[in-house]
Formats: structure tokens, sequence, C-alpha cells
């Protein structure tokens, strides 16, 4: 099983003010929408009992805790799902929200370029269904009417 995590104990203070820059990467642009469409599974008020039951491991766990415990904390830790590939996600603000990458883990490792690829290939496979079935009623209506 793939496991990632992202937090980076580098992140600078920032000059002059006791605010941490927070310590995972911000999800954002092409990124963000990309991972939203890919993940449309989303939890955050039953996220506790999901963990329960499911089989989480231990460092994305132990990552979600260190999450809870950032300088800055999160508002909510969001779960993005697709089956077998979640990613657990921080998100700061209400209106404008932003979005941190803190785990993620699954079947297997993917980058955004391949990702791309896949929800391209699903919208056309949903393209080519919808056109197949509306042909399919198509003949059989015109059948139908023939006979």
């Amino acid at each position: 099983m793939y496991i990632e995590t992202f937090y980076d104990g580098r992140a600078p203070v920032l000059g002059g003010t006791s605010e941490r820059v927070i310590p995972y990467p911000e999800l954002s642009g092409e990124e963000l929408t990309v991972w939203q469409k890919y993940l449309p599974l989303r939890s955050s008020e039953n996220l506790h009992s999901w963990l329960d039951r499911e089989a989480v491991p231990d460092p994305v766990m132990r990552e979600i805790e260190r999450a809870k415990r950032a300088p800055r904390s999160f508002d909510r830790i969001e779960l993005w799902s697709r089956t077998d590939d979640p990613m657990v996600v921080g998100v700061i603000g209400g209106e404008t929200p932003q979005y941190f990458a803190i785990a993620r883990w699954g079947d297997a490792k993917l980058t955004l370029t391949q990702i791309k690829r896949i929800l391209w290939v699903d919208k056309w496979l949903l393209l080519l269904t919808l056109t197949g079935a509306f042909g399919f009623v198509a003949v059989k209506l015109v059948a139908h009417t023939l006979s």
C-alpha cells in the first residue's frame, strides 16, 4: 500500500510575528480542481467514525494527530476519497477556504498528470456510454415505428 504524508518540518516562521506558516502544502488552482474531481466523496462530520471503522495506516493516523496540533490549527479536517484512494485535507476558512494536503494512501502512487488522464478517460467513457445508449434507444424506436 502506498502512503504519502505532506508535513514539512522546515516551514519557516514569519518575520516579526509569532504566527507560523502551516507546515503542509496548500492545494490551489488546477491542482485543487483536479483533486476535488478525482476524490469526489467528502466527509468531515463523520471523520472520526470513518477512521474508527476503516483500516487507516498508522503513519496516516499519526499525521492526522500532528495536523490537529499544528501551530495554526485547521478549522476542520476532511477526508476526500474515491475507492481505495483516500486523502486527508486540512481546511481553513469558510466562504473562500484554503485547503492543505495532510496525507494520502491507497493502492497506487499517482501523479497529478496520471490523475488528469484518468479523469479524461472517465469523461469520455461516460460520453461514449451515453451516446451508445441514446443510439440504441433511437434504433429501437425506429424499428418499432417501422414494424
